[in-house]
């Protein structure tokens, strides 16, 4: 069978100077909590946690509420195990959501200088999640002076995942927040975080069908598109102590909610976690869902370089998903609209799919089980007979699994997405490979 090779380009927002060459995993931080930032201890546990992270397979280390001498561990324990950091330091600059700064002057130019000898700072967090005009404007300013100074560092900033909290769905908020900070900012990347398990309103029974994650996901997916800018999205990694619902944390919970991020095309993937989860809370070493994490990171290391290749065009869900609830109002796909499947025969309980292109006319189709509990045996029919490859998730490689194929019966593991490239029967088969072209 013929393997071709399709350049693929670094990605970015056409009015910025950044651009991302590969597809990301960022955590949030690795920095120790709960004991003094000054002790011995909290540096030894963070050294310990930056090497665990970077032997987990992230990318893009962030300094999260790191105070300065902590976050200047962790640049200094990434430069020596070759990690990434994106730096912050919350008692120079920036500040959060509707809040204050949390210093007297905004010393952005300096935290700048003081870190532009180190290596392992590939960017640096602008805001976490501004929402007052003043800080969407003052975000504007610092990402204008970052890429005038230093274009090739990545300026940061993510959005607010819980503006509709402020106002009711029924004001339809949410898209105009996203779409006014993207309008002020022109930021390089959109990004947000959603931790659906565990908060008010979160049903176990349901596990994620009544989450507005999606909604959010599908609004923030859109204004990316519009704006041009790449799209990326951070997920929970842990049980959290601020959510006070009842519940036993699994790790299919995590993989479920990274590869919804996946299913709407994103090209950076954040965890975030308290310190616990994938490591040890007290040593800093390796936690109890470390093997699980390092195996997720490792799928999505190898999927990545075809999701690098291709835009999202739609994403589908069975009725059992937000079934009648404002936030999709105007904003929910129907199965006729998909180009690839059969829309009279419906999807099953707690399956989504998505489907791509790449810029050649290749055509893609994710799956996901958003069952986190149980597997499932998804059935899905074409419009046409189609040659189907699966993209391995061990090494990247296309494997042609149905050579003409009206339908597929395949299992899926809970919480498990798989991608598919779909090609016209009619057509000679043959295996896609991409290359980065600069």
């Amino acid at each position: 069978m013929e393997h071709k090779l399709f350049a693929r380009y670094p990605i970015g927002n056409p009015r910025r100077k950044w651009k991302q060459d590969n597809f990301l995993l960022r955590l949030s931080s690795p920095a120790a909590r709960g004991l003094s930032p000054q002790s011995e201890l909290t540096l030894r546990k963070t050294r310990r946690a930056v090497k665990t992270a970077i032997d987990a397979g992230f990318d893009l280390l962030g300094c999260g509420w790191a105070e300065s001498n902590l976050a200047m561990e962790i640049v200094r324990t990434a430069e020596r195990y070759g990690g990434k950091v994106l730096f912050s330091d919350f008692l120079r600059y920036s500040g959060m959501g509707d809040k204050n700064i949390f210093c007297s002057t905004n010393d952005f130019e300096g935290a700048m200088r003081d870190t532009e000898k180190w290596n392992s700072v590939m960017g640096y967090l602008l805001w976490d999640e501004p929402i007052l005009p003043e800080h969407l404007e003052e975000t504007r300013r610092m990402l204008d002076f970052c890429e005038s100074t230093r274009p090739h560092i990545l300026p940061y900033v993510p959005l607010n995942p819980d503006y509709h909290k402020l106002c009711s769905w029924q004001e339809n908020a949410y898209a105009p927040y996203i779409e006014n900070a993207l309008s002020v900012i022109d930021p390089v990347q959109v990004d947000f975080d959603y931790y659906p398990i565990g908060r008010i309103g979160y049903d176990p029974a349901l596990q994620l069908d009544n989450t507005t994650m999606w909604s959010d996901l599908e609004i923030v997916r859109r204004a990316a598109q519009k704006h041009e800018i790449p799209f990326w999205f951070t997920y929970q990694g842990q049980r959290f102590s601020f959510h006070k619902i009842h519940y036993i944390f699994r790790f299919p919970m995590v993989r479920a909610m990274a590869y919804a991020g996946i299913l709407y095309g994103v090209k950076c993937l954040g965890l975030y976690t308290a310190f616990g989860g994938y490591v040890d809370p007290t040593t800093g070493g390796k936690g109890v869902y470390f093997e699980e994490q390092k195996k997720l990171n490792e799928e999505l290391h190898a999927l990545g370089n075809t999701l690098m290749a291709l835009e999202c065009l739609r994403v589908i869900h069975d009725d059992s998903l937000l079934p009648d609830h404002p936030s999709m109002e105007g904003i929910r796909t129907p199965l006729e609209e998909s180009e690839l499947l059969d829309n009279e025969k419906p999807l099953g309980t707690r399956i989504s799919i998505s489907e791509h292109k790449d810029a050649y006319g290749h055509k893609y189709l994710m799956v996901l089980n958003r069952d986190y509990d149980s597997p499932q045996l998804v059935r899905l029919n074409f419009k046409a007979p189609s040659h189907v490859y699966e993209v391995s998730k061990e090494d990247g490689e296309e494997r042609f699994i149905f050579e003409t194929a009206n339908l597929m019966n395949l299992d899926f593991e809970p919480g498990e997405l798989r991608l598919f490239r779909i090609q016209p029967a009619e057509e000679a088969p043959y295996t896609v490979e991409y290359y980065l072209d600069k």
